[in-house]
């Protein structure tokens, strides 16, 4: 017994060999098996990370509308070719259009300087000049040119400055010229006189100074009525926005020109006044230098001067520089001496003399004497001209008076008209 007991254990022991390997082999198949997975599943997980350039950052997903569609061009009817498709997104209702910055951001020199470079030397454009119509000046074929001005409800519209054809480009500026089709600067940016208009009992008023106190330019600008012809002086800060303010309201405007008086330099107008040492291509020099300080004026008219308008030596170059650039000259009357109505005549130059200065003293008495003075002149010659300083109290004195001039049989023009009759 015993020895069979041992017969079989000794055949168990070499009989059971490869079961206890098979058993092992099938223990370490699941252990294979996810070994295997892990390493793949790395390989994905790594190759799609790899791949990303969030890779291990944290990401927020956005959801965003559809896109609009793209309407597409309606079908050719015409019978014209088809425009090729070239790339270019098609813009949809949906999409703002582009916004250009507005000319009115710029300042007014740099608009008058850009139109002025852009349309020098060129001529209206026929297709405007077709439409519409500049009040109060003609070309010389005798056909309508162009303009923005006009008439709306019975108020006189002037027509924007400047006109780039009557704009010569240098380097102090812009300078005013005659037009290629013959129109003048003293015709264009004139203020019309309504046809009717009576012939006599004209009077005619300029307020000088202007530019030089904004308060005070802005008030005469205001209170004045707008057949009141409006001189600036060359020396004021941002000019031209105040010549357009004024012709905005109906006031047509003039430049003055600083003259040599007796008694310089102890008494000096001002920087580039004309001067009877200086020869005459210094005092062009320094007339151009004036001239190109704004835009818009119809004609000059002189600051001071007693000096200089008695020497016709030194004024009649200048006129006959003033009458090439297609002005008038306004003598402000302050000397019964100067030579320039003469000298104006002799040359072809409009001019006109003024009668009388308003204000040479800032009372209101002595302004109502003054314009007194004004419409027994016009009575008995059928037009007269009055100067004043744009002084607040004869700023208002001239306001007051102008209400109550026609129904005293007066009529209220502007300066330009007393030289085209």
């Amino acid at each position: 017994m015993v020895a069979k007991t041992a017969a079989s254990g000794s055949s168990g022991s070499i009989d059971g060999g490869p079961a206890d390997d098979n058993g092992r082999r099938f223990r370490a198949l699941p252990v294979a098996a996810a070994l295997v997975a892990a390493v793949y599943g790395g390989t994905i997980a790594w190759l799609l990370l790899s791949d990303s350039r969030f890779a291990g950052e944290p990401v927020v997903h956005v959801a965003l509308a559809p896109e609009a569609p793209v309407i597409p061009p309606p079908e050719d009817t015409t019978g014209e070719e088809e425009v090729p498709d070239t790339g270019r997104a098609t813009m949809t209702p949906e999409t703002p259009a582009v916004e250009f910055p507005d000319a009115d951001a710029l300042s007014a020199e740099e608009r008058a300087l850009l139109e002025a470079a852009r349309n020098l030397d060129k001529g209206v454009d026929e297709d405007i000049a077709s439409e519409v119509r500049i009040v109060g000046a003609e070309s010389v074929s005798g056909e309508e040119t162009a303009s923005a001005g006009g008439e709306i409800d019975g108020a006189i519209l002037l027509p924007p400055v400047p006109d780039p054809a009557l704009v010569e480009a240098t380097a102090e500026g812009p300078l005013p010229k005659i037009g290629r089709d013959g129109r003048r600067p003293s015709d264009v940016y004139a203020r019309p006189v309504p046809p009717g208009t009576q012939a006599e009992r004209r009077i005619a008023l300029i307020v000088s100074g202007m530019g030089i106190s904004e308060s005070a330019t802005a008030h005469a600008i205001e209170v004045l009525p707008p057949e009141v012809t409006l001189s600036f002086a060359p020396y004021g800060s941002d000019l031209q926005r105040w010549i357009e303010r004024a012709r905005d309201a109906g006031h047509e405007v003039l430049l003055e020109l600083p003259m040599e008086p007796f008694g310089y330099p102890q008494n000096d107008p001002g920087p580039h006044t004309l001067l009877t040492s200086a020869g005459a291509a210094e005092n062009i020099s320094r007339l151009e230098w004036l001239m190109s300080r704004f835009t818009g004026y119809a004609g000059i008219m002189n600051y001071q001067g007693a000096r200089f308008t008695t020497s016709p030596a030194s004024l009649k170059p200048v006129l006959q520089a003033i009458e090439a650039r297609g002005l008038l000259y306004v003598d402000n009357g302050s000397s019964a001496r100067s030579v320039a109505p003469s000298l104006a005549g002799e040359i072809g130059l409009p001019a006109v003399q003024a009668n009388r200065i308003v204000d040479p003293v800032q009372n209101p008495e002595v302004i109502a004497t003054s314009l007194d003075i004004l419409k027994e002149a016009s009575r008995q010659s059928g037009a007269a001209l009055g100067v004043a300083s744009g002084f607040p109290v004869t700023v208002d004195a001239l306001a007051q008076w102008a209400v109550s001039l026609e129904k005293q049989g007066y009529v209220l023009v502007p300066a330009t008209a007393l030289t085209r009759d």
